[in-house]
C-alpha cells in the first residue's frame, strides 16, 4: 500500500479490474489529473525508449520536449492555465530560424520546468497514488535518474504494446488540448459515422478529434463491450475482432422518443464493440441489449464523470443536460425506461478476461 491510496472508488474499481501493467497505463492517461499536458509527453517518451533498469532524466528529456513542441506548434493550448514562463520559451523558439543553437537554448530552459513534478504527479490519479504493486518507476529525483519497475519494463519489451499505448495516449491528449482550446465553452463530442471520427462541436466551429475507438477503447481495456473478447485496429474490418463503434441506444428507436432526448451520437451512447456482436450473424444491429449491458454504459458514463473538467466529462454533461451523478443516473433511467419493455440482445458467448 501507499501513503497516500486512491479515492475515487470507480477510479481505484477501473484501475484494479485488470492488473495489467497496460491498464495502468491507460488509468494514469485517463483519469490523471492535468494542469498541462506533460503527462501525455513523459508517456510518449517512455514508450520509446528500451526495456533498461533505469533512465536518467536527461534521457527523457529531449523526446518528451520534441513531442510537446510539436503539439504545441498545432495547438498552443497545453497549459490549462495557458501563458506561463515555459510557454513564453517555446513561443520565442518559434519565432527564431529555430537552428541547433536555438534548441539547444530551448532544452536547456525546459530542464529548469518540466521535471519539477512531472515523475511524482504521473502516478497520481483519483485524488491518490496507485498502490506499490502498480508502479512504473521510482523517482530518484537526486540524482536526476527513475528506476523502472517489471511492469514497466514488460510494456517496453513488447513493440506492439509500446504502438498500442502511444496511439491511446495521442488520442487522449488531442482530447484534452481540444478542451482546453475551447475553454470548457458549450462544446460536444459528436460521432461521425462516415469517417470514424469524433468532432468537437463548439458555437464556432467543428474540430475533427481523434478516431472514436482510440478514444473510447482504453476504458474498455482494448475489449468489446457485449462479450468482452479483445479486439484490434490491426485486422482487417470482416474479421470478427475488428472494433466498431456501436450506439448502444439504435437510432431507430431514439429518433421516435423527441427532441426532448439527447443526440444518439454523443458520447454517451456510444460504445466498441468486436464486428461479430455489432454486425455478425448474431449481432446486435438495431436492437437494444440486456438489461446488465445498460448497468454497465450507466457506470461507464459515471465513470467519465470523474474525469477533471474535460471533453469527455462536459460532453456527457451537455449532451445529458445533467451537473451530478444522481442526475445522470436518472436521465439515462428515463431514456431506458422507453426500452425496458424490449426483449434485450445478448451476445452468444461471452469471454473471461484471461481470454483471447
Amino acid at each position: 500500500m501507499v501513503d497516500n491510496p486512491i479515492k475515487k472508488k470507480e477510479i481505484k474499481a477501473f484501475l484494479d479490474s485488470d492488473s495489467t501493467a497496460l491498464n495502468t497505463f491507460r488509468t494514469l492517461t485517463l483519469f490523471g489529473r492535468n494542469s498541462a499536458t506533460y503527462k501525455f509527453a513523459l508517456c510518449h517518451s517512455l514508450m520509446q525508449q528500451s526495456a533498461i533498469c533505469e533512465l536518467k532524466y536527461e534521457d527523457v528529456q529531449e523526446i518528451f520536449l520534441k513531442e510537446l513542441v510539436r503539439h504545441y506548434r498545432k495547438n498552443n493550448h497545453q497549459f490549462a492555465k495557458k501563458e506561463n514562463a515555459f510557454t513564453h520559451s517555446i513561443d520565442q523558439y518559434l519565432n527564431t530560424e529555430q537552428s541547433e543553437a536555438d534548441w539547444q537554448k530551448l532544452n536547456k530552459t525546459a530542464g529548469k520546468y518540466i521535471f519539477n513534478d512531472v515523475f511524482r504527479a504521473f502516478q497520481n490519479v483519483g485524488s491518490g497514488t496507485i498502490d506499490k504493486e502498480y508502479l512504473l518507476f521510482e523517482d530518484v529525483r537526486k540524482d536526476k535518474r527513475i528506476v523502472l519497475t517489471d511492469n514497466l519494463v514488460e510494456i517496453l519489451e513488447s513493440e506492439n504494446l509500446k504502438k498500442l499505448i502511444n496511439q491511446e495516449n495521442q488520442a487522449r491528449w488531442r482530447v484534452i488540448e481540444e478542451a482546453w482550446k475551447a475553454e470548457l465553452s458549450p462544446n460536444l463530442l459528436q460521432y461521425n459515422d462516415t469517417d470514424g471520427l469524433f468532432y468537437s462541436v463548439t458555437a464556432s466551429e467543428r474540430i475533427g478529434l481523434r478516431s472514436a475507438v482510440d478514444t473510447l477503447l482504453p476504458y474498455q481495456n482494448g475489449r468489446c463491450f457485449y462479450c468482452n473478447r479483445k479486439v484490434s485496429k490491426f485486422v482487417m474490418n470482416h474479421s470478427d475482432d475488428f472494433p466498431d463503434v456501436d450506439h448502444f441506444f439504435p437510432f431507430s428507436i431514439m429518433k421516435h422518443l423527441g427532441c426532448d432526448y439527447p443526440s444518439v451520437n454523443g458520447v454517451w451512447n456510444l460504445v466498441i464493440a468486436c464486428r461479430e456482436c455489432n454486425r455478425g450473424s448474431d449481432g446486435k444491429f438495431d436492437a437494444p441489449p440486456q438489461s446488465e449491458f445498460y448497468t454497465k454504459l450507466l457506470e461507464r458514463n459515471i465513470l467519465f464523470f470523474e474525469e477533471h473538467k474535460h471533453s469527455l466529462k462536459n460532453s456527457i454533461c451537455l449532451s445529458l443536460r445533467v451537473q451530478t451523478k444522481l442526475q445522470i443516473v436518472n436521465k439515462m433511467n428515463t431514456i431506458y425506461k422507453h426500452f425496458k419493455p424490449i426483449k434485450g440482445w445478448q451476445p452468444k458467448y461471452t469471454y473471461a478476461s484471461e481470454d483471447v
